[in-house]
């Protein structure tokens, strides 16, 4: 059977205590985003059949990102095996986002969001509906651009701590 142990990372039990407590801070930093960004939306559309997906991809980014630029500081960086797994997941996960996200610009460009909105004024409705476009768009790309770079982020950092260089 195979059984590889990595070299540890010499993290003092205080560390992870404090790794932990900014995990999560990070946590409720990136809760805090995705309740500012829905609720215009979740406020004012009733059935809004894309939220699932919008949510996901936000955590998706805001957690991608900070794991990229900030993986010093988080609980991540201790446990090879699930910056591993997390890297092994990330790329058909980034293909499923990809599919979904094609789903919303297909009811974008087929029916329009107003049919979502009725109870809303004409200017509302193309406020609102320029809203979700662009906030879609641009979390989803940044979602997809930050996951391509947390794979090769995790593989640098298990690369290094295989060779027991630090984080």
């Amino acid at each position: 059977m195979f059984n590889y142990n990595p070299p540890g990372l010499n993290t003092s039990p205080e560390e992870r205590k404090y790794l932990w407590i900014l995990e999560l801070i990070w946590w409720l930093i990136s809760l805090v985003l995705l309740a500012a960004v829905m609720y215009p939306i979740l406020s004012e559309v009733e059935k809004y059949p894309f939220a699932g997906l919008n949510m996901v991809i936000i955590l998706l980014f805001f957690h991608y990102f900070r794991h990229v630029a900030f993986l010093k500081y988080s609980a991540l960086r201790m446990f090879f095996w699930s910056k591993f797994f997390l890297a092994l997941i990330t790329v058909p996960l980034l293909f499923v986002i990809v599919g979904q996200f094609g789903y919303f610009q297909t009811f974008m460009d087929e029916h329009s969001m107003s049919e979502i909105m009725p109870d809303l004024s004409y200017n509302q409705q193309v406020s609102l509906n320029r809203f979700i476009k662009i906030q879609m768009v641009f979390f989803f790309t940044a979602a997809v651009i930050s996951g391509g770079l947390f794979v090769l982020r995790m593989m640098v950092s298990m690369w290094i701590q295989v060779n027991e260089k630090g984080f």
